[in-house]
């Protein structure tokens, strides 16, 4: 059984400063994104997926991906691997929108 989903504005909406779950199975957890200008998340603090690997892909706009010792400018195009265990945040510290797809594996 193939399942599929149309990623419409109507997700995307719903993806607005919040991690959005598209799919997930026993093996990972795939999602969206859309970060607004100047937002962090999470807010404060930094977020630890002790379990999961995480995989992100910038769709379009631009953030920055930052852990606890490095921080990097991702760019429409631009993939990421953040290793389980790591502290990280994310912020859009440009003036539009990014939209980001990311996985965690295995799922939360």
């Amino acid at each position: 059984m193939i399942d599929y989903k149309a990623v419409d504005e109507n997700y995307w909406r719903d993806a607005k400063d919040n991690a959005l779950t598209i799919f997930k199975t026993d093996k990972l957890e795939i999602g969206i994104l859309e970060i607004s200008p100047g937002v962090r998340l999470p807010r404060e603090g930094y977020s630890i997926h002790a379990e999961n690997d995480e995989f992100a892909y910038v769709l379009s706009g631009e953030v920055t991906f930052s852990t606890d010792k490095e921080s990097i400018k991702l760019k429409s195009g631009m993939m990421m691997y953040n290793r389980k265990g790591t502290p990280h945040y994310v912020v859009n510290l440009s003036d539009k929108s990014a939209r980001v797809l990311w996985i965690l594996s295995p799922p939360r």
